[in-house]
């Protein structure tokens, strides 16, 4: 047995895992999460159990077999009214809400040592941005989870329910079996939970990282800001973009050094290349002041204006205005932490994408197929239409928009969450050399560009099975693709309506000229027989 994620003294891990024991406690309860629901009851801990797999399998095979009886149940003798190819479609969408339901579970158990593991990488991330004093707010997961937990019984409530109430007329016991149907559909939302809460945790801490950056440099822009009134003009300070104000930063700064102490003649000509060297822990900075007005009058402590600026910048600042901000040491260790940071939260979504890639590529092919048949039987049936008896719900346009916009959301959500999570990690290079831009020192400039190479080869993203990516490239295509059946299939039904009125009428026809001819042959026969009487 592994011992699993232990909470520690309020740990990252620890308040993460408290933020998430609802969502536990039910996917423990109804066989979604295979782990020990005791010992993370008594002690916090998520741990390897046997029962939690035999209770999961358990739970499948009654799921599925009281499913079974319901779905019979509900279709009752209907099963031979309709054609073969349409009760063949019903039974594939139908069933594959089960089918599902057994994929999400068996995906748990083979991926329970993952999810542990995706835990105490989490702990272990979240303990280095704590001890660098970036934030966590692990109580947004839970506002999360709880909202949609919420929409998902709201919208199984009201799916449910307002086909009970609309299609069974008497209220047994037999009938009553109907319910059954929700907990398959229901546990694959909460499957679907358990991948966006941990998509959208490993992008909330890209954010926390890319928001400390941002306010580091906020609040160093804003104390050189400030110290505009009581700084000399510096010759080299010229509007210049960012690569503009890098090389020549770098330039300058090696001028002044090369003024101070010589280069011996024979390495003249390596002053003129600017290098861009691999960070070396051990090089020491130097800070010295900047030159100021002595005309000026300064304060003896931190001016006012620097009580607005966050705390993430106030350990760069110094008390006298005249001095430059103490960057040193520290920052080198911050940035080279962020950006290992940022590696591991990369291989976290990783361990992420395979443990949920097959249930995403289900649960798209699902969407698709169901939300394009759904919209195509609601147009039959506002068309007056015969509506086969498994698309019954399609009569009804309130319940069909809602089980339409309640697949649609189990598809777009976890998309969305996956695309943004990729946009932020991105970010973070962005964020990092705004900061260099604002410290603007060719050392920083150099640790920046050195990271930099390691953060583009950080690439993070989300696929199903590598069919096609998580993103909303894919949402546009998959509304797309709806889009374009349902136009086909309605193209399909015209053409059968019309073949349809055709015959009627070329029937109809034939029906009129065999009556007039027959009427035409009677008066020819009449007007013989009786000229002949008269001749």
């Amino acid at each position: 047995m592994s011992n699993g994620v232990s909470t520690g003294g309020g740990g990252g891990g620890g308040a993460m895992l408290e933020a998430l024991r609802d969502l536990f406690y039910v996917s423990a309860i109804f066989g979604v999460i295979p782990l020990s629901l005791r010992t993370f009851f008594k002690r916090r801990v998520l741990q390897l159990s046997i029962s939690g797999n035999v209770w999961i399998v358990c739970n499948m095979v009654v799921y599925t077999a009281l499913y079974h009886v319901a779905t019979t149940n509900y279709i009752k003798d209907d099963w031979g009214s309709q054609k073969t190819l349409t009760n063949a479609i019903g039974i594939f969408i139908i069933y594959m809400e089960p089918l599902m339901m057994g994929i999400d579970m068996v995906s748990c158990m083979i991926n329970q040592r993952r999810l542990i593991e995706c835990f105490e990488r989490l702990h272990r991330v979240d303990t280095k941005l704590t001890g660098e004093g970036i934030p966590l707010n692990n109580q947004q997961l839970r506002r999360i989870t709880m909202v949609l937990g919420f929409l998902v019984v709201l919208f199984e409530v009201v799916i449910t329910g307002y086909s009970f109430v609309e299609f069974e007329q008497d209220f047994t016991f037999a009938s009553s079996i109907w319910f059954i149907t929700t907990i398959p559909t229901a546990l694959n939302s909460v499957c679907r939970i358990w991948f966006i809460i941990l998509v959208h945790a490993i992008r909330q801490r890209f954010n926390a990282m890319n928001e400390h950056m941002n306010e580091i440099a906020q609040g160093l822009q804003q104390f050189k800001d400030q110290q505009q009134g009581h700084q000399e003009t510096d010759p080299y300070d010229v509007p210049l973009d960012y690569l503009e104000r890098e090389i020549f930063t770098v330039y300058t700064q090696r001028k002044a050094q090369f003024a101070v102490t010589p280069p011996k003649k024979q390495k003249q000509s390596s002053a003129k290349i600017i290098q861009v060297k691999p960070y070396e822990a051990g090089t020491k900075l130097s800070a010295t002041p900047l030159r100021a007005n002595s005309n000026a009058i300064y304060p003896t402590g931190k001016p006012d204006g620097l009580a607005v600026v966050g705390a993430a910048a106030q350990q760069f600042l110094p008390t006298d205005i005249r001095q430059r901000p103490k960057i040193d040491q520290r920052m080198d260790s911050k940035l080279i932490l962020i950006c290992r940071t940022h590696d591991e939260l990369c291989e976290i979504g990783k361990i992420v994408n395979r443990m949920y890639s097959v249930q995403m590529l289900v649960a798209m092919a699902h969407g698709f197929v169901a939300i394009t048949a759904q919209l195509y039987f609601l147009y039959c049936g506002l068309t007056g239409q015969e509506v086969p008896i498994l698309f019954r719900s399609a009569q009804v346009l309130l319940l069909s928009l809602t089980y339409v916009c309640y697949t649609a959301l189990k598809c777009v959500v976890p998309i969305f969450v996956c695309w943004k999570t990729k946009t932020d990690s991105r970010r973070t290079g962005i964020e990092m050399h705004y900061l260099a831009n604002v410290i603007d020192e060719s050392h920083y400039y150099e640790v920046v560009n050195h990271l930099s190479l390691k953060l583009l080869n950080h690439h993070l993203n989300f696929s199903a099975c590598g069919f096609f990516d998580l993103d909303m490239t894919t949402l546009y295509a998959i509304t797309g693709a709806v889009t374009s059946y349902l136009i086909i299939l309605i193209q399909f039904n015209l053409a059968a309506i019309q073949k349809t009125t055709g015959n009627a009428t070329l029937t109809t026809n034939a029906s009129s000229t065999t009556t007039a001819l027959a009427l035409i042959d009677g008066v020819s026969t009449a007007l013989t027989t009786y000229s002949s009487r008269n001749l």
